[in-house]
Formats: C-alpha cells, structure tokens, sequence
C-alpha cells in the first residue's frame, strides 16, 4: 500500500553506508519508523527535508507484516526557521517531540496529537519571548488528549471550585489533578502549588492557541514551578517515560 500524508521528523538514525532510518508522526498512521535508502548521499532528495521536527510531505510504501516502511519521497511541508536559533527554543521544541515519541504507539492514528505538536513547533520557532510557554501548553493539552487531563478548577477531593485570586497559601497536585485549600491541610497533597502558578496553569489550559501561551510574561520562579509540575506528573501517568535527552543535553550547555 502506498501511503500519502504529512509528518512530523521525530528522530532519525545512521544506517549502514548511505541510508537513514527515521521514526515519522504522521497524520495518516501515527508514529513509524521508515527506511530512507540513500538519505545520506549528497545528492539524495531524501536527506535534506529528513531531520528532527521538520513538518514534511511523506510518501511511503507501507506492508502490515514489517515494522520497517520503506520511505520513497520527503519534501519539506513547513519551515520552523527559528527553532535552531537560540537553546531555548530548541530545547522546548525538542522536548515536544520527545514527548510525542514517548506516548505514542506505532501505527494509531491521532490528528489531535498531531496538530498539537504542529502548532507548538510553530509556536516556539515564533516566539519573541518565552518559548518554553508552548511547551508548557503543549504537556498540558497532550495530557487530555492521553486521558489524564487535570482539572485546575476544581478539587479533585471536593469538587468545589478554587479561585487563585482567593488568596490563601496555595494548593497542593496529586495524581488526579488539585486540592484546594481546605482539602490540601489534610495531608492529602502531593506537591505544593502557588496561587500565582496556579493561575498561570488554569489560564493555559483554557487558552486556545501555543502562539497566545507565549505571550504570557512569567517570572523565573513560576515558571521553574509549573515546569516542576507538569512534568512529575506526565513522569506519573506515562509509563517508561524518563528524564527527557533534550534537557540533560541543553542543560550540560548551559
């Protein structure tokens, strides 16, 4: 079977002499792995659209019985000039795809998945400040779209509703999402939570779009905080999911 779709370059390896094998998300089957026979000669069309989160065209033959697709056509879809000017970032658009690759099975199709990473790619390599805020917007949204979406309104104990701007001394995360400030004093929390965090986290997870999350203007300590946050609790509901390459590597450079 031929397949047609766009895709999304999660990562690609050496093969042999000449060759590259990539692992695509692709709107059309989800996440593959492909055989780019001669990618690395100079004067393959293959090679130059074929690197890590570029949005691509692919065209692939595709058989049921290997794990390996042979990949025929790569022509670049969408530039993402800025994520490879500056670490931050690259670092935020890397841990996007890591992400995606880490809680994605091969072969089951998400086109909400894939939007999303394709927006947030868009988002970071735009931004004029603060990129790491799509990334932020992006755990959030990918934790709904694999099911464990926390609800910031609300407390996960009582199900009443808590407002940041109450004031008071925070709340605390737990697996399943927030506890407010009544319920968070009966050791019941997880993590501490700051009002000024916690706003920042209701707002992102109701705003429509990665490029308005990078608008926000956080501070340092915010954002460290929700940072911390967001990723224990993906490391809680995503099995096998480790500390992400892209941060040891962008954190030794730093």
């Amino acid at each position: 079977m031929i397949v047609k779709s766009e895709a999304i370059v999660l990562r690609t390896m050496k093969y042999r002499e000449t060759s590259r094998i990539a692992t695509l998300y692709t709107k059309e089957i989800g996440k593959i792995s492909v055989l780019a026979k001669g990618a690395r000669d100079g004067r393959s069309r293959l090679g130059g659209a074929l690197q890590p989160m570029n949005h691509v065209g692919v065209l692939f033959y595709m058989k049921e019985t290997r794990d390996l697709q042979l990949l025929t056509q790569c022509d670049l879809a969408r530039s993402f000039p800025g994520l490879t000017t500056d670490l931050d970032r690259m670092a935020a658009a890397m841990a996007a795809v890591e992400l995606t690759d880490a809680v994605s099975p091969p072969e089951e199709p998400n086109r909400q998945l894939f939007e999303l990473l394709s927006s947030t790619l868009d988002a970071v390599s735009r931004a004029t400040n603060q990129p790491g805020n799509a990334l932020y917007y992006f755990e959030l949204h990918l934790l709904g779209i694999i099911g464990f979406r926390p609800d910031m309104r609300h407390c996960a104990n009582c199900r009443k509703p808590v407002d940041p701007r109450a004031g008071g001394s925070g709340v605390h995360m737990t697996a399943n999402g927030i506890l407010g400030p009544e319920c968070s004093g009966k050791g019941l929390g997880l993590e501490f939570l700051s009002p000024a965090a916690l706003a920042v986290l209701q707002r992102l997870q109701e705003t429509a779009d990665p490029v308005s999350a990078t608008h926000l203007v956080l501070n340092s300590r915010v954002r460290g905080e929700i940072a911390g946050v967001l990723r224990r609790f993906l490391l809680g509901h995503v099995e096998g999911l480790r500390t992400l390459r892209s941060e040891s590597v962008f954190s030794s450079l730093r």
